[in-house]
Parts: structure tokens; C-alpha cells; sequence
């Protein structure tokens, strides 16, 4: 349950970096106010890129419940590791 919670919460920062390293790249011009025409391969990944990069709209709502996540993950290694030394 916490894996599937996790993974849900950070894809949209996950999915940002992929725009953000196709953007850099491929050297595609990528802004908040509109796709522009982005050409690799003879494919127009442009909207595909402005899709990908508006994800970090999605990232600053998610901000608090990601450090959650972190800090419940911190919690289960440390746990596992005190585990592992005291037994």
C-alpha cells in the first residue's frame, strides 16, 4: 500500500524531469505559455514536452505529501536497520 502511494505521488515529479532532460536534449524551447513545434526523428514531440514540463505545476501541490512519504520511508530503513544491529 505505501509502495503503490508513493509511486503514485511522485510520478508527476518524476514525469517533469523526463520533460525537463528531453528538453535539454533535444534543445526544444519548452515555456508555460504554449507547446512550440519541437522536431526529432521527423516527430513533433513538442506538445508531448509542454505536457511533461506542466506536471511541475502538478509537483509544487504535491511538495507536502512527497516529504511525507520520504520521511515514512526514512522511518521504515532506519527501523529495519536498528532491526538488523540489535537482534
Amino acid at each position: 500500500m505505501m509502495l503503490a502511494a508513493t509511486i503514485l505521488v511522485w510520478t508527476p515529479a518524476l514525469l517533469f524531469a523526463l520533460g525537463f532532460a528531453l528538453a535539454h536534449l533535444t534543445g526544444c524551447r519548452v515555456d508555460e505559455g504554449s507547446a512550440h513545434p519541437c522536431l526529432v526523428a521527423g516527430i513533433d514531440i513538442g506538445r508531448l514536452l509542454y505536457t511533461l514540463m506542466m506536471m511541475g505545476w502538478l509537483v509544487i501541490l504535491m511538495l507536502p505529501v512527497m516529504l511525507l512519504t520520504l520521511v515514512i520511508w526514512l522511518g521504515i530503513g532506519l527501523r529495519a536497520l536498528f532491526g538488523v544491529w540489535f537482534s
